[in-house]
């Protein structure tokens, strides 16, 4: 198992000058003023426990569950300090590589099993086409009956309609016209196919227009963030290592993914496994070919001149800003294929951050309404972001804080935008 790395901590709390960088990007620090809800704040918590000055585990923990792994500290930090992967580092640790609590190790446990992801999204298209959705909205009946938890959980659905998802009837392969430019895996991200499964079909056929050959893994399984984040070091292990037999022994040009997350953790398998003889390479391979939808459509680049006929702007994903750098590469695509409007604090995270909306929902939600002031300001018709849990959480902020912004997946954009252009003139 991955463990705390005693020492690093220390350093990382020697290594820290104080300077306060980190406190300008930290929501939890700036929603609170708290020293301990900031990154050296908990740094420091961090490195008192390493050398046992502090003697109570549970506040360790309790600190490192309140940071929102976010990572924009991380960006900043002048002296390479990680309290966000200390964050993640310490929950493995100090709960010896399990999950808290049967709720939580049975929503994990389903994403060790892609059919049963397939299932609940086929319950969930039922759910909102026999008109289920709608009743429990307008009457509130979960919180009528004391589940107001699981009430405002159901509000993170989004308002449009839930496709069916690609794992179970989108082909696996998609041949471009004419000459290939090469070839692309697709990876199939868990709740971009329960939930945004159009997105993800909007993903494919971008690349398909654009010209390339597009296949569509089914031995693909969950990328593993939902299990490191909660601590599960074991359940992480076995799906990296799954995606690691598979993806790292496939012939392909690229590995793509449309979600922020997934990409973060196929790139970032590098750190857990580098001293693994057998899997130590392959997720070198894995990293080395694993591209973000705007990094690679930015680097390949748009057939033509498509346009999208909205004004949009993008709030990134911290797991692909923060996480792997990717940042310019989003707004470079919109400004090519849409009038782009620049978003204030876009790097800024929303308060989705995994589960974070659901364990501290109070904090996540004060977090959203400044990012949806933020977004009316631009006077933007569509939002974009790469990440589903992002879409999400922004989705519930156009609803209930305003403005009336269309939330979209930025591969749903592009390709109305190449859908536009295509159309014959009148």
């Amino acid at each position: 198992m991955n463990a705390l790395d005693l020492e690093r901590l220390v350093q990382d709390a020697e290594t820290c000058v104080r300077c306060g960088l980190c406190l300008s990007v930290c929501p939890t620090y700036r929603d609170t003023q708290l020293e301990i809800q900031s990154p050296r704040g908990r740094v420091m918590l961090y490195a008192a426990h390493a050398q046992g000055q502090v003697d109570d585990p549970l506040a360790v923990l309790e600190a490192a569950y309140d940071c929102l792994d976010c990572r924009a500290c991380q960006t900043v930090c002048p002296n390479d300090v990680k309290p966000g992967e200390a964050a993640l580092d310490a929950r493995v640790t100090l709960q010896k590589g399990r999950p808290q609590g049967w709720g939580v190790r049975a929503a994990l446990a389903l994403f060790h099993h892609p059919i049963l992801i397939d299932l609940a999204n086929l319950a969930l298209v039922a759910y909102q086409r026999l008109g289920l959705q709608a009743l429990v909205r307008r009457t509130r009946v979960l919180e009528r009956i004391g589940l107001g938890k699981l009430q405002f959980a159901e509000s993170l659905l989004p308002g449009r309609p839930v496709h069916p998802a690609m794992r179970l009837f989108h082909p696996r392969r998609l041949r471009p016209d004419g000459e290939p430019k090469g070839k692309v895996a697709f990876f199939l991200g868990c709740v971009m196919n329960l939930v945004f499964s159009e997105a993800s079909k909007a993903t494919v056929e971008v690349l398909r227009k654009s010209g390339w050959e597009v296949i569509i893994p089914r031995e693909t399984t969950c990328c593993g963030a939902p299990h490191i984040e909660e601590g599960d070091w074991y359940g992480f292990e076995r799906l990296a290592k799954q995606n690691l037999d598979h993806y790292g022994r496939l012939d392909v040009d690229y590995i793509l993914t449309d979600c922020a997350a997934c990409g973060a953790e196929l790139k970032g398998y590098v750190k857990h496994f580098a001293a693994d003889p057998v899997y130590g390479p392959l997720a070198e391979r894995v990293a080395a070919k694993t591209r973000m939808f705007s990094e690679f459509v930015d680097a390949e680049g748009l057939p033509g001149s498509a346009r999208f006929p909205f004004a949009t702007t993008h709030q990134h994903a911290c797991h692909a800003c923060h996480a792997q750098g990717v940042k310019d590469e989003p707004e470079r695509l919109l400004r090519f294929a849409t009038d782009y409007r620049s978003l204030e604090g876009a790097t800024d995270c929303c308060g989705s951050a995994g589960v974070y909306n659901l364990t501290h929902t109070e904090a996540s939600m004060r977090i959203l309404e400044r990012k949806m002031a933020a977004v009316a300001r631009t006077g933007a018709k569509v939002l974009t972001v790469e990440n589903p849990g992002c879409l999400l959480q922004l989705d519930l902020g156009a609803r209930r804080f305003g403005p009336e912004v269309k939330v979209r997946h930025i591969a749903e954009v592009v390709l109305e935008a190449m859908e536009v252009q295509e159309e014959p003139p009148r």
